[in-house]
This record gives C-alpha cells, structure tokens and sequence, in this order.
C-alpha cells in the first residue's frame, strides 16, 4: 500500500479516508465476487459428495455382477475321534464350490527334502571339501570353501527366473559340530535333484514324500498339503495326519451373506436417491430449497437413469420394491423363499441388473468423460475463473488506493506549506503593529 497517511502537516487523518474507500470498494466490488465463489464451493462439494456415493453404489454393483460373487459357504469340520479336526485340516472355499458333504483323512502329510553335510569343526574355515555338487542342475564347486562362503552361494543360486527352490542353512550341533542343511522349498516325493561331489558329503536328512488321504474312501495323493483340484472350488490345507481319525467335511450356501451383499446394494443406492431428494425438497413456507443443487437437471436426470435401470429389472418378487420415495426396500424373507425357489433364476436378475447398472454407473462416473466429472470440472472451471476476476480487481482496488495516496500526500504538504505561510504571515503582522 505504501507509506501510511498520518496528516501531521494538515492535522487530517487521511488514511482513515483511503481505508474507507478500499472498504467501499471492496464491498462493491469483491464482495460479491467472493459470494459467487461461495455459491460455486458449495456446488463443487455437493457434487463431490453425488460422485463419492456414486463410486459407493458402483463398488456394491460390482460385488454382484457374476454368479461367482455370489459363490458364498459357509464350512463346518467334525472329528470322529477325541483328535480336533482343525489340527488335522482346514478349509477354504471359494468360487465353483457347491453344498456338499465330504469324509476326508489325512494318512501322511507331504514333506520337503532335506540334505544335511558332514560334520565340520568350523562354520567359518574351509570344509576341506574338494569337487563340485550339482542342485538343481547348477554346479557348486566346494574346494577351499567354508560352510557360510557355501551357504551364501547356494542361497544366491535361488533366487531370479531360475531359482533352485533350495535353501541353505547351517546347523550347529556343538561347538564342534557344523553341519549344512539344503531344504527344498516345494514339499513331495521329487525333492532336490541333486549330484554329491566325489567325496560323499551329503547324506538325506529327511526324505521328501507326497500328501496321502482319501475322500470318501478314494485314495488319493499330491505333492503339496495344500490341496486345491482335489474338490471343486475347495481348497484343503492339511495339518496333521492321522489315518484312524474320519473327518467330516460339510458345506452349505451362506443364504446370510448374500443377503447383506444386496442389502449393501440396496443401502448404496437409497444413499444416492436419498441425497438427490434432499437437495430436491422445498421449504414453501421458509420459501427454502433442500440443497444447492436443487432443480439442477443433470442431477435429476441421474436418479432417473438408476431408478430405470432397476425398475426395468423387476425384482419385486424377489424382495426389492420402491418406496414411494424412489428408494429401494429389502425383504430379505421374500429374497431367501426366491432363493429356495430357484437360486439359479434369482441370482441370474441380481447379476443381469448388477450388469446393467454398472453400465449407467460407469457413464456417470468416468473419470474422463463421465457425467459428474463433467459437472465437477465445470465448477472447478468457474470457481478458477472467479479467484481470476478476484485477483484482477483486487489488483485494480490497489492501484486506485496508491493513486488517491498520492494525491493525499500531495494535498497534505500542500496544506502544510500553506499553513506555514499563514503562520510567517501573520508572525508579520504581528510585529508591524
């Protein structure tokens, strides 16, 4: 602003007047600027809150849109013997599965190979092993090298596109007593392919063998304990074994969990239609609108995208129904007795509407191209615009008020000049008389 105005040469408080007049023309001119950005702010975060609730409604959609999402179990494990059937396995089930009853025992667990050295006196001299061992069809040569100098080298071989699937260790027994362990990382009967050097260094530790157990009777083995072809959709993660302990395996349809997936559904989308009639209400009394996006057309346009969407699907005979509100009520008795009819029909509308509702979804909410993105980079663009025109009158305010300044200033010392004449003048006259 420049050099504050004090008035000490006319006695007049000029900058009390120039902070008068930048109030005056702030007020005139900025304030409603600064109220337009307001307005556009509380646009901008109105539709802020339609994408996010959007983007909610999308992610419920999504959850429902193949049948597999709706592949749901719930399992129960039961031991025929004192034995815990958990210690013996556990179960995952997931896409593909179907309800079913399984006996299952487990008469020997996979194990991965182990190699264990000769003893040596020391982890950190050399072994005074001569030659080379091949693990894995890599070549370790073993002259003048240490148990860590070979640990850290086999190690190094596994890792990359052509890792061994072997690790070392070192084991020590006694003070005096070092010994190298190469383990296998896959368990099963393969185990390490694996060449000795001459000297015979290594010998087998524990031999690797595959999983044994049978379901329903059927024998059956894998290389791993975690079973995953063996039932469709089941994966069987064994523990322990346990060959005269039978345990029962039952599956059933979670009916609970997917009810709360289409009551999460039905909440996401009474969020968006909730939302939009609240910025649509009137207060005619208060002569009040609900929201700052009321009467706005692409907001209504939007529930009457979703409500289409939904109502063309007609689900009322499988527990949703409008209210008469637009939104949606959820009888979750009618949905399971639809269930019990036919799973197969009920789930196929819940897909075929997840389908299609993600279509509009997708439209609206395109980060690109998508309907509110649109009208949330219009506000953008107009609160931008207006922090521009801010900007520009600010700037003008100022260089007015430096004008008038320096008007002031000139006027002051020319007053002040003035008064000191007057006072020379009449210190003169006084003396003549």
């Amino acid at each position: 602003m420049g050099i504050s105005l004090s008035g000490v040469g006319s006695g007049f408080d000029w900058q009390t007047v120039l902070d008068q007049l930048r109030e005056v023309e702030e007020k005139q001119f900025i304030q409603p600027l600064e109220d337009q950005k307001d307005r556009q702010e509380e646009v901008l975060s109105a539709w802020n809150t339609v994408s996010t609730k959007l983007s909610a409604l999308l992610s419920a959609v999504q959850d429902m849109e193949d049948s597999d999402d709706f592949d749901l179990f719930t399992t129960s494990l039961s031991s025929s013997s004192s034995v815990d059937a958990e210690s013996l396995l556990t179960v995952t089930v997931g896409s593909g599965a179907a309800k079913s009853r399984f006996d299952i025992q487990v008469t020997n667990l996979a194990k991965a190979e182990k190699l264990q050295s000769t003893s040596v006196t020391s982890a950190s001299d050399s072994a005074g092993w001569t030659g080379t061992i091949t693990i894995e069809g890599h070549d370790v040569t073993l002259d003048g090298k240490s148990l860590n100098e070979l640990q850290d080298e086999i190690n190094a071989l596994n890792t990359g596109s052509n890792a061994t699937g072997v690790v070392a260790s070192i084991l020590k027994v006694s003070d005096s007593d070092y010994r190298l362990i190469l383990t296998s990382e896959e368990e099963g009967a393969a185990g390490i392919q694996f060449a000795d050097a001459p000297g015979d260094y290594f010998s087998t530790l524990q031999a690797g063998e595959d999983a044994a157990f049978t379901i329903d009777g059927i024998a059956m083995t894998r290389s791993s304990n975690t079973i995953t072809d063996a039932i469709e959709g089941v994966t069987l993660q064994l523990h322990g074994e346990d060959p005269a302990t039978t345990v029962s395996l039952s599956i059933d349809r979670d009916e609970e969990a997917v009810r709360e997936k289409v009551q999460t559904f039905v909440d996401a989308y009474n969020s968006v239609v909730d939302y939009i009639n609240d910025q649509f209400e009137y207060n005619a009394l208060d002569e009040e609108a609900g929201g700052v996006l009321f009467g706005d057309s692409q907001l209504r346009s939007i529930k009457n995208r979703i409500q289409t969407t939904v109502l063309s699907k007609q689900l009322f005979n499988h527990g949703v129904t409008f209210s008469n509100d637009g939104t949606l009520e959820f009888d979750a008795d009618e949905f399971t007795e639809a269930l019990s009819k036919d799973y197969a029909g009920t789930i196929s509308k819940f897909n075929g509407l997840a389908q299609s509702l993600q279509t509009v979804l997708d439209d609206l909410t395109d980060s690109v191209d998508g309907t509110v993105t649109k009208q949330i980079k219009s506000v953008e663009d107009q609160i931008d615009t207006l922090d521009d025109r801010i900007l520009a009158m600010e700037d003008r305010i100022d260089a007015e008020m430096e004008r008038l300044q320096e008007q002031f200033i000139a006027m002051d010392m020319a007053i002040s000049n003035m008064n000191s004449q007057m006072e020379t003048l009449s210190q003169l006259l006084s003396s003549l008389s």
